[in-house]
């Protein structure tokens, strides 16, 4: 058998190596050189001719420009190292270059005898496992490895926090002593890693905190078989802390299943993405059947005005990044049934794009039915207020109705007493009695009767006991309009006649202190629930002419009404006292009176602001110590419109 060719030497020089030397470097690993004291090269083992250039090249055009200086030749015969970048396949890796001057009987010119070992791949394994430790020690998980002797070979921090004794000690340990407090939870998944030589995860496990805190945590345990080959080498733990994780799934479940108020998410598309278990109670779907489906096209009710709203600017979907809203909103059962909601919406971040909302609504059927009971108990209780007085307006009419009655009754006996006169008269049992004589016992009857009285005061009787009517009959449909109860859908209805109604109800409040001027300008017909408009009306004239009750001379109120283009302006204005500045913000505030105890609730006020932003209006005071008051009401003509819109 042939042994492996050797080099050619370099002309009239002597074999770079003999056959022996030789040998050895084509067995080694490591690239050898031969090279000449003039830095040529004269021999290279076969790894070492996997690098570009030959015989008789310079080994210096292997090394990179930036190392050169590194492994110029230095003076005396002393071996030495460095490491450099020697190019190969076309790029360069870093290596480790050995140096070693040949015996001087080998060669007088001083050659050199050249190793070199490639680092990269140390390198790149020693980042590895520097990248692998940093990783270990950083993480939130617990690494560990136990060998084939069931031996824990590495532990990080956490885990190792979870053990029995420190760190140090617990390497090489048993593992089983090293984690004494895990073991029993342990032993069942890594025996079954270890046996089956497949990963077992997914094994959940209760330990102390790794930071030594008090209470237990949960922790998610996998076992993972480590082999080299077909050889197991042993297997690896991995245990992540998963209690915040649980608690926020405990949490989820409470508010999925067990929260009262209805609750949805949508994505930034406002597709929905998961609804609880009351949201789908009330809305009468299942969950699986809405998701990935727009909540605004199955569950928002078409406006009152029947003009379907696109989804753009539906308040649902105007979220806004940087504050919750509340709208009120009108849902539509999956039986087409509808109920009125109040909404709150919650942007809700997805990691890009735009983003989802989290939305939660309270059904305000029972709530709005209760707060129509409430104000319409309220109106009651200002009928009751005003109740002497509205007794003493019907029996005025109602007297001089009588009287007139009466009147009416005596006139109509004389008039019945004339008459049987005047039939005597006409009889023909008189016989032959003169004409004058008749005509002398008419006059005598007629002057009886007062017939120029009768026939003036009559008519006039009559009138009056009709106007008297008129005003009871008035009286009543103010007080039937004005105690109406509201229903729960607005209606488009005309505030001057409701501010004639209101005025007509407390007459008798206001008739002793005040003389009203009424300056109604010409108003379209406003949507609004005039119930409760009513007794803003009420509230405001009361107050006005409680303000006067004081007054020396008689006041004055004036009420005016007007436009200001899509709102209506009503004001009402007395020549009272006025109000300190210092409260005047605070008169619209629950149970807050300047009467004396037992003369003011302090709700009238607080009443009026809340149904007025109901209505999507507003109210403001204007008062001067010593001038008087003025309230400002703003009311929308086409009703309150969406907030975001």
């Amino acid at each position: 058998m042939t042994g492996p060719r050797a080099p050619r030497p370099a002309p009239g020089g002597p074999p770079p190596l003999d056959l022996d030397a030789r040998a050895v470097a084509e067995a080694v690993r490591d690239a050898v050189w031969v090279v000449s004291g003039q830095g040529l090269i004269r021999y290279a083992n076969e790894r070492a001719r996997q690098y570009p250039g030959g015989d008789g090249a310079p080994w210096s055009s292997l090394v990179h420009p930036d190392d050169a200086d590194a492994v110029a030749a230095r003076p005396g015969a002393e071996p030495y190292e460095v490491e450099c970048r020697i190019g190969a396949d076309g790029s360069s890796r870093w290596h480790s270059v050995r140096f070693t001057p040949a015996r001087p009987g080998d060669d007088p010119a001083g050659s050199w005898i050249v190793t070199a070992t490639d680092l990269d791949d140390r390198r790149c394994l020693a980042e590895t496992r520097s990248l692998l430790e940093t990783l270990e020690s950083a993480a939130p998980a617990g690494f560990g490895f136990v060998d084939s002797d069931a031996r824990l070979a590495r532990v990080n921090d956490t885990l190792a926090a979870l053990g029995s004794v420190p760190r140090s000690q617990q390497l090489g340990m048993p593992v089983h002593e090293a984690l004494a407090a895990l073991w029993p939870q342990l032993e069942i998944p890594y025996r079954r890693a270890w046996q089956t030589a497949e990963a077992v995860v997914g094994t959940a496990i209760t330990a102390p905190a790794a930071d030594g805190t008090d209470g237990l945590r949960s922790w998610l345990l996998g076992c993972y078989p480590v082999c080299v080959g077909a050889r197991p080498m042993g297997v690896a733990l991995v245990l992540v802390d998963v209690t915040e994780r649980e608690q926020a799934q405990a949490f989820r479940s409470v508010i999925m299943d067990d929260l009262a108020e209805g609750l949805y998410t949508v994505d930034g598309d406002g597709k929905l993405t998961s609804m609880n278990r009351a949201a789908s109670e009330m809305l009468g779907w299942q969950e699986q059947e809405l998701l990935g489906l727009s909540v605004h096209d199955v569950v928002h009710a078409v406006p009152w005005n029947g003009a379907p709203q696109p989804e753009s600017e539906c308040p649902l979907r105007r979220i806004r990044p940087d504050a919750l809203q509340t709208v009120d909103e009108t849902f539509v059962r999956k039986d087409g049934s509808t109920f009125g909601v109040a909404c709150s919406v919650a942007p809700l971040e997805n990691g890009g794009g735009p983003p989802g909302a989290v939305v939660t609504f309270r059904d305000m059927t029972e709530v709005r039915r209760a707060e129509l009971e409430d104000r319409h108990d309220q109106k009651l209780e200002s009928l009751g207020r005003l109740s002497a007085g509205l007794a003493h307006e019907i029996n005025t009419p109602i007297q001089f109705v009588g009287d007139n009655t009466r009147f009416l009754a005596d006139a109509y006996q004389d008039m019945v007493e004339l008459l049987l006169v005047y039939r005597e008269c006409m009889t023909p049992a008189l016989g032959e009695v003169e004409w004058g004589e008749r005509t002398q016992r008419a006059q005598a009857a007629e002057l009886k009767a007062d017939i120029e009285y009768l026939a003036t005061e009559i008519p006039a009787a009559v009138s009056q006991s009709l106007e008297g009517v008129e005003r009871v009959a008035s009286l009543v449909r103010a007080m039937k309009s004005f105690s109406y109860k509201d229903s729960s859908e607005q209606a488009y209805a005309d505030l001057n006649e409701a501010i004639r109604t209101t005025l007509t109800v407390a007459r008798n409040e206001v008739k002793y202190v005040a003389d009203v001027v009424l300056e109604l300008g010409e108003l379209p017909d406003v949507l609004c629930h005039l119930g409760d408009l009513n007794q803003v009306f009420l509230n405001l004239l009361v107050n006005a002419a409680d303000a006067l009750k004081d007054k020396a001379e008689r006041g004055e109120i004036r009420i005016t009404s007007t436009t200001a283009g899509p709102t209506v302006v009503l004001s009402f204005a007395d020549n009272g006292a006025g109000i300190p500045e210092d409260i005047q913000q605070s008169i619209f505030e629950p149970f807050f009176t300047t009467k004396e105890v037992g003369k003011g609730t302090g709700q009238g006020l607080a009443l009026a602001r809340a149904v007025l932003e109901k209505h999507g209006g507003s109210i403001e005071v204007r008062s001067a110590v010593g001038q008087g008051t003025e309230f400002i009401v703003r009311l929308p003509i086409a009703g309150k419109q969406d907030a975001s819109a």
